[in-house]
């Protein structure tokens, strides 16, 4: 097990963003991550754990505990129409080596920042592709170093909503149930994921991805409720909402209060505008100033202004 002491982690998040960590831990199997917890729960030490950083924002405070994160959790082998993987692999190796096994259904993960553990916690979908109707069994870890295997799909509550992100476990490894396929198929999938976020600018500044969830019940997304109420492009200190998709927030030279600030900026003024309260996609992490915290933590109902709604609803679904 690999450990690295006061380590800075910017250098582990896609917002190159966070201050440093008293120390960063690499499990390397199901079994080495059930002991540590069981430790940490008995000495009761504060941890959080850190995929690839790709959907979360890390406070700039030094942490005074363990940073738990995934990448020697990497394995990935082919079982029939299958693919058994650990929490750590990337998405987008997951698409590539379903495509070389000859398996469709996982496409669509190309070009999706993230490691698979934290795709199944948050339910993930994108590109028509939800991991939920591809995943048959979960092995995850409690918060006090018991192992639990799951193959019911209860795991599943709906969208960007599953039991791991209330019941205090850490999945470990995953089975992805897929199909057989064409590689032209498959590989023509995989380049329209990949131009479309690029074509999007996706990755011109640091970000975490789409910073709020989307709202089904309001009938429009939240990039378009965002950019609407007049953010797109926006600039506020260090940061700034894309000049392309309203609802990723780019870290020109930030910190994470900018970004935060900046969100708060966002979140009031589209419940001003439309009576809609946006709810965090992205995740934070780390220890915030109560200010932040407080801030961050704020929620309301909808009040949904259905006049302004009405006109975004229609111009959504003329796209």
């Amino acid at each position: 097990m690999k450990i690295l002491k006061n380590m800075p982690l910017s250098d582990y998040s896609y917002y190159s963003i966070g201050g440093k960590a008293e120390e960063i831990i690499y499990p390397e199997s199901t079994d080495e991550l059930s002991a540590l917890l069981k430790k940490f729960h008995e000495e009761k030490r504060r941890y959080f754990f850190l995929g690839s950083g790709t959907n979360s924002l890390i406070s700039d405070e030094f942490f005074a505990g363990s940073v738990i994160k995934f990448d020697q959790l990497n394995h990935m082998h082919q079982d029939g129409d299958s693919i058994i993987c650990g929490a750590g692999v990337e998405n987008t190796a997951l698409a590539k080596f379903a495509l070389e096994c000859h398996l469709a259904g996982a496409a669509w993960m190309n070009f999706l920042p993230g490691q698979l553990g934290a795709t199944v916690r948050m339910n993930a979908r994108c590109y028509g592709g939800e991991i939920s109707t591809v995943v048959s069994e979960v092995v995850s870890v409690t918060a006090t170093g018991e192992v639990v295997r799951r193959s019911d799909s209860s795991m599943f509550r709906g969208y960007k909503d599953t039991i791991f992100m209330t019941n205090g476990e850490v999945i470990t490894s995953i089975k992805v149930d897929l199909t057989p396929g064409k590689t032209q198929d498959i590989l023509s999938e995989m380049k329209t994921c990949e131009l479309d976020r690029k074509g999007k600018g996706q990755f011109t500044y640091p970000s975490c991805g789409c910073v709020f969830k989307n709202d089904y019940e309001v009938g429009v997304p939240s990039g378009m409720l965002i950019e609407a109420a007049g953010f797109k492009g926006y600039k506020y200190k260090g940061a700034q909402v894309s000049p392309q998709h309203a609802n990723f927030i780019f870290n020109v030279d930030s910190t994470a209060r900018d970004i935060l600030e900046l969100s708060f900026l966002i979140r009031e003024e589209v419940f001003k505008k439309f009576g809609v309260w946006l709810q965090y996609e992205m995740e934070v992490l780390g220890r915030l100033p109560e200010d932040l915290l407080q801030k961050k933590n704020e929620a309301k109902a909808h009040q949904m202004k259905e006049e302004e709604l009405v006109k975004l609803r229609a111009k959504f679904n003329q796209k």
